[in-house]
């Protein structure tokens, strides 16, 4: 049993010692499911992003659009995006296409991308509107609401504990897709 005169913050000491204090586990907590909740979009994403991959390499290898000049098959502002998309996601086909032929051929591929890229997008939507965000957003009110009181009672200070204090807006679709973009439809007619 602890005396009466002792420091209470003593007793805290021997608490930091076996782990830490309850507003630095909240933290952790509102940091690890914000974290969690972004690789889970990843994964997601990069399964439902196989096929506008493969119909990109497609294009790429039938139209040479590595090459510059490049033919004339959507906009330069398009086919820039594209060539962006390439570098970042270096998409590799599993067999050898020949360039095209006809100019058909290679409008073909460029429509079967745009439709690609929009069934991404459809399927993207869907998905983020199925994401659970209410738990990660429980745990953000829950850190607005007591963190600043559990950093109070830690530090003995609530001047301090309010020092680098931002409250945490709740998580949105919105906050997703700015990570996680829709795909810009190219070469439209």
């Amino acid at each position: 049993m602890m005396p009466l005169d002792d420091d209470p913050r003593d007793c805290d000491k021997a608490v930091y010692a076996f782990d830490a204090p309850a507003f630095m586990r909240r933290a952790r907590a509102v940091d690890d499911a914000w974290t969690g909740l972004l690789d889970a979009c990843r994964n997601a994403r990069t399964r439902l992003l196989e096929m506008p991959r493969m119909r990109l390499a497609r294009l790429f290898a039938l139209g040479q659009l590595a090459l510059k000049p490049a033919p004339a098959i959507c906009s330069a502002d398009d086919l820039a995006y594209l060539r962006e998309l390439f570098q970042q996601w270096q998409p590799q086909l599993k067999a050898a296409v020949k360039p095209a032929r006809s100019a058909g051929e290679l409008e073909r591929a460029s429509a079967d991308l745009a439709r690609s890229f929009q069934r991404f997008n459809e399927r993207w939507a869907k998905h983020l509107h199925d994401v659970e965000l209410g738990i990660i957003n429980r745990l953000r009110d829950g850190y607005n609401r007591y963190y600043p009181l559990e950093k109070e009672c830690a530090l003995w200070s609530s001047r301090i504990a309010q020092v680098g204090f931002k409250p945490l807006k709740p998580v949105t679709i919105d906050d997703l897709l700015e990570v996680f973009p829709l795909l810009r439809i190219p070469c439209r007619s």
